[in-house]
């Protein structure tokens, strides 16, 4: 097994493990994960990292999400960028061959692939060691609030720990009462079903292919 994924087991707790994927499950994922992501799924499942902040998931699970931020996107395809994991927000970490790793913020119609941004831009890591760093550290995975501060902790103890396959969402969503805007906040957050919440924020928003420069982070194009 990679280290990385050592130091997640060890460092990124609480975390919750599942019983392991089926024989059939291991054998789709090998066919579009590198060996290292594989071959810790099939011994520990698909586990929640950071107290239930970033969950792994199958990606089958939500590719109908991205189906509906891709669209006819030239340069994405929902049938060949792969969802790893989501945050307790709705931000989606996947795996693409071409790109390697590509980053779905739903909650902010934004999407992230710095091969795309980065004029000159070459990855020196090997796939496998890129896709043992799908899991992202804690301070990655929290959401801040309309005055900055993270919301994680918060939004545990007002609602109770999110169990497999729920997410906590923004009600209304952050597409309709406005990104940084008074409204987000705990008091606005709800539990969810993760696949519905993202299946909703992917069609209430036009997404944008961002990029992330020394002072900012500006749009490039939009997606779809």
């Amino acid at each position: 097994m990679h280290d990385n994924f050592r130091y997640y087991l060890e460092k990124y707790q609480p975390v919750s493990v599942e019983e392991k994927p089926t024989a059939a499950v291991i054998a789709r994922l090998s066919t579009i994960y590198p060996a290292s992501l594989v071959e810790f799924i099939s011994e520990y499942g698909f586990p929640s990292f950071h107290g239930g902040m970033f969950q792994l998931c199958d990606p089958d699970e939500f590719r109908s999400v991205l189906a509906l931020v891709f669209k006819a996107d030239p340069n994405f395809r929902h049938d060949e960028c792969h969802v790893v994991g989501y945050t307790a927000f709705g931000n989606l970490r996947c795996w693409s061959p071409k790109y390697f790793e590509v980053d779905v913020e739903l909650p902010l119609g934004a999407v992230y692939c710095p091969p795309l941004t980065m004029p000159g831009w070459q990855q020196t890591a090997s796939a496998d060691h890129v896709a043992s760093g799908m899991v992202p550290d804690r301070e990655d995975c929290d959401f801040l609030d309309a005055d900055g501060e993270p919301m994680f902790d918060r939004c545990v103890a007002a609602y109770g720990p999110l169990k497999k396959g729920e997410c906590f969402g923004f009600v209304p969503a952050l597409a309709i009462s406005g990104a940084f805007g008074p409204l987000q906040r705990v008091e606005n957050i709800k539990r969810l079903s993760a696949l519905e919440h993202f299946s909703i924020l992917a069609q209430l928003d036009e997404f944008a292919l961002m990029k992330i420069t020394p002072s900012d982070i500006v749009p490039v194009r939009p997606i779809g």
